[in-house]
């Protein structure tokens, strides 16, 4: 039996000596915060669970190459995003499911009837433009807006220099504005 407050590195070494029950720790830790990244790539809730569940099973079979000292999610994000793109470049998917579908509902909200129209409306819009980013951009705002990885840590994740992570992190902020130009959103 595990508890919360062991670090990771603690339970990593432990499942490289073989101790498979270790990992459930890991899974509990890191499932939400990397289905809201996979979701934010995808926009369908059936393929982030999938993509999520994809990225523990290949970090578990890689875990011996992981390097103690570094950041576990950054390595399991690597993993993940990178079988997201590779998705996203098979599926080619335009679908993008209502927000309805996803774990924050803003009919949970308490308020202004009008106000939550409004706000829904615009993250509908949000949601509409972020699907038509190219897959480089969309990967872009989602790890540093969405999630607040730093530029060091999208480096390490994407496996590119950091000013390439600035760059294109300005190129999608300008497309971006153009896509909500476009689509009349002030």
């Amino acid at each position: 039996m595990y508890n919360s407050i062991e670090s990771d590195e603690i339970l990593i070494e432990r499942i490289k000596k073989g101790d498979v029950e270790a990992f459930n720790p890991l899974v509990e830790r890191y499932k939400l915060p990397l289905y809201k990244v996979m979701y934010r790539m995808v926009y369908n809730q059936d393929d982030a669970e999938d993509l999520v569940e994809e990225a523990f099973i290949r970090a578990y079979k890689a875990i011996k190459r992981f390097e103690q000292g570094r950041s576990f999610f950054s390595w399991l994000c690597r993993i993940a995003v990178n079988n997201a793109i590779n998705f996203m470049k098979k599926e080619r998917r335009g679908q993008v499911q209502p927000l309805e579908t996803v774990e924050y509902s803003l009919t949970a909200k308490k308020g202004n009837p009008v106000e939550m129209t409004k706000e829904k409306m615009l993250q509908e819009k949000v949601t509409r433009a972020m699907s038509r980013l190219p897959e480089e951009f969309r990967t872009i705002l989602v790890l540093r807006v969405e999630e607040e990885f730093s530029y060091e840590q999208i480096s390490t994740i994407l496996r590119i220099p950091k000013g390439t992570v600035m760059s294109r992190l300005a190129r999608a902020r300008q497309k971006l504005r153009d896509l909500f130009s476009e689509m009349g959103v002030k």
